[in-house]
């Protein structure tokens, strides 16, 4: 399936890079937020736990092998609308949520990427979908990371509360409503933000434990993986804002 590019947004996205060449050090931190890193093992590549012939096999490649054939531009749409350089979708990429990730971010992301070598123990294997796989994509139970016009803005907003909470967030939780998810229930963002302590807020995102020790399930692996890197700043502003939604502000 081929798509048109996004000229003026993906060219924006371009000259974020090449001015944040120097901000590593927060794009790598990005990186580690959005999953990048967890779902392409550190940038070296990765083969999700393999299952039968039925299902397939999910391989993220090794980033930088994977990005030397892309331009800037390229990238960011692929970060953001899950088109590849041939103008095919992708699957299972969370291009969902990285959409919203605003074009400083996204410099900043693809300047950690383009700091990254090969190495010899990337790992080069193929992601492949099975008979129960491939009728799960026709089906509609797999869907395409497409996003057809990206919901990004310039720049990272100086309170980042919502930001945040787009970006991380919402390709599991709605905001007010539970929401199934990989036929689980997820619960909805605002209440459940609204009723932990600061001090536990904190705990949950940094630790991925949630009030009273509970287990919080998959949750505690995308903290450990991803949230952790959050500062308490960024944990303080995103409850304040979820907050404000869970009061009707």
């Amino acid at each position: 399936m081929g798509h048109p590019p996004q000229p003026c947004r993906a060219a924006h996205a371009h000259r974020g890079a090449a001015r944040h060449t120097a901000s590593l050090a927060e794009g790598s931190r990005l990186a580690t937020l959005t999953g990048c890193k967890s779902c392409h093992g550190d940038g070296k590549g990765a083969v999700w736990t393999p299952v039968d012939w039925r299902e397939g096999q999910v391989a993220p490649p090794p980033i930088a092998r994977s990005a030397a054939r892309y331009s800037d531009a390229e990238l960011a749409r692929l970060i953001r609308q899950g088109v590849t350089k041939e103008g095919r979708t992708v699957f299972l990429m969370p291009a969902w949520s990285m959409t919203y990730l605003a074009d400083d971010d996204v410099g900043r992301i693809i300047a950690w990427v383009r700091s990254l070598k090969p190495g010899p123990d990337d790992v080069q294997a193929t992601t492949w979908f099975g008979p129960v796989g491939r009728w799960k994509i026709l089906t509609g139970a797999t869907l395409p990371s497409l996003v057809v016009a990206p919901h990004g803005v310039a720049k990272r907003p100086a309170d980042p509360g919502r930001y945040l909470t787009r970006v991380l967030c919402s390709e599991c939780h709605a905001l007010t409503e539970p929401r199934a998810h990989d036929g689980k229930v997820v619960p909805p963002l605002a209440p459940m933000a609204a009723g932990y302590a600061p001090a536990d807020f904190q705990r949950l995102l940094h630790q991925g434990v949630g009030a009273g020790g509970r287990d919080v399930g998959f949750m505690g692996t995308i903290v450990k993986e991803n949230l952790h890197a959050l500062r308490p700043d960024e944990v303080a502003v995103v409850q304040r804002y979820l907050r404000g939604v869970a009061a009707g502000r």
